[in-house]
């Protein structure tokens, strides 16, 4: 799991509220790309930067390749797909626009749906043979060098290849840079809206859109998601907000009698979230903060997924900082060791504390059982499904739900007496 160590001396928190100056870098075979075009590091002066020469995509199809042609920028959540990357590299001296050394390179991705086949699957023989360097990527966790290859045009449809209806379907934005920004197919559900992004419902026989802006949807989100919406569906859109949606917007949902969460409304969405990984994996309590895969210097609405958290090593104890509220969400399988849920629980308490200082508001904590998640923590994530195996899972062992979730409130005013 990425992310960065920090081990705990009797509870510090310090550390844990820096903001971390990580920044995306794809590194192959010893060479930085950094986001795809340029990388830059003033410790050891070295400047590079990347010029993409060709890139092209194939679909594998029973272990050929499919070769996409004019429709290369739209991918299927149950495909897994071949992109080849060449660009040439300048070395630059130091501050200068002197070029010390040029060099080609010839990468390979290998995409794989979140729907696709799991488990490691070869190669073509074809590209095999070359043993060029690969990099194998997922769905939602893909690295901005491999998102600035589509220039802002990147769509992940649901299902296979031609197996799109023509049924309304609705897209959720992700990534933050123009070059960065792509579009991923949702259920076609009201709780699938999220108050803190936009959303196209595309209507394929029309050749028209329709972008719901959340209430906390922010400037640069919407102004994104029209640039990306206009490069792939074409310029034929219509915008709403939450609350004012059209007729035309509600009756796609086919009288769907669920809800979206709505955030309150004097709820400021202005940070980006984060999360850390408490675990005793080396034997000392440490904990690793969880880096989005595409971080940029813009704020980052939906950071994390749902996968951060169930594909960890159990058992497993997360804490979510969403602000003004903490999340601490545990697992499924149980730790007798209270002595590690008691330093979990401390760190929890002196972080809220020392966030409540920070901004000066009223902090809470809540405590998450994996299974059992409330609407207002799962909002947090771009999309999730019900767990329904580790609820029945939990249930059998006599976890249930805690009645009364939160675990303490702490003012700044609180603090500030102590």
């Amino acid at each position: 799991m990425a992310g960065v160590d920090i081990s705990i001396d009797e509870y510090d928190v310090e550390d844990l509220l820096k903001t971390s100056l990580l920044i995306p870098d794809l590194v192959v075979d010893g060479i930085h790309f950094g986001r795809g075009d340029a990388y830059y590091n003033e410790n050891t002066s070295i400047q590079l930067k990347h010029k993409t020469v060709q890139v092209k995509c194939w679909r594998i199809v029973e272990q050929n390749l499919e070769e996409i042609g004019e429709e290369s920028n739209n991918f299927y959540s149950c495909e897994t797909y071949i992109v080849q990357w060449k660009s040439i590299t300048d070395n630059f001296r130091f501050n200068t626009d002197d070029v010390l050394s040029k060099q080609e390179n010839n990468i390979y991705f290998y995409w794989r749906g979140e729907g696709a086949v799991k488990g490691y699957s070869p190669l073509p023989e074809s590209i095999e043979k070359e043993n060029p360097p690969v990099e194998r990527i997922v769905q939602w966790s893909e690295p901005p060098a491999f998102l600035q290859l589509f220039s802002g045009t990147l769509i992940v449809h649901s299902g296979k290849q031609n197996s799109l209806s023509d049924d309304p379907h609705l897209y959720i934005l992700r990534g933050e840079m123009d070059k960065e920004l792509h579009l991923y197919e949702v259920e076609l559900k009201k709780e699938s809206l999220r108050s803190r992004t936009s959303f196209v419902l595309h209507f394929s026989k029309e050749k028209a859109s329709i972008i719901w802006h959340g209430s906390k949807s922010s400037s640069h989100n919407k102004n994104s998601i029209k640039k990306t919406t206009e490069k792939v569906f074409g310029k034929n859109i219509t915008e709403i907000d939450e609350g004012f949606e059209s007729e035309k917007f509600t009756e796609a949902f086919k009288g769907d009698s669920s809800d979206y969460f709505v955030h309150p409304v004097e709820k400021v969405i202005d940070y980006t979230p984060r999360l850390f990984y408490f675990n005793k994996i080396i034997g000392n309590f440490s904990i690793a903060e969880i880096e989005c895969s595409h971080k940029s210097s813009y704020l980052t609405t939906f950071p994390f997924l749902q996968s951060h958290l169930y594909t960890a090593e159990q058992p497993a104890i997360f804490l979510l900082d969403d602000n003004d509220e903490i999340w601490v969400w545990y697992g499924w399988e149980r730790d007798e060791d209270d002595e590690f849920k008691s330093e979990c629980f401390v760190v929890a308490i002196n972080y809220a504390k020392q966030k409540s200082k920070r901004i000066k508001q009223l902090v809470r904590i809540h405590k998450v059982i994996a299974g059992f998640e409330p609407n207002n923590f799962t909002n947090l994530f771009p999309v999730w499904k019900k767990r329904e195996d580790i609820a029945q899972l939990q249930e059998k062992d006599g976890v249930l739900p805690s009645v009364n979730p939160i675990i303490e409130m702490i003012s700044y005013e609180d603090v500030a007496k102590a």
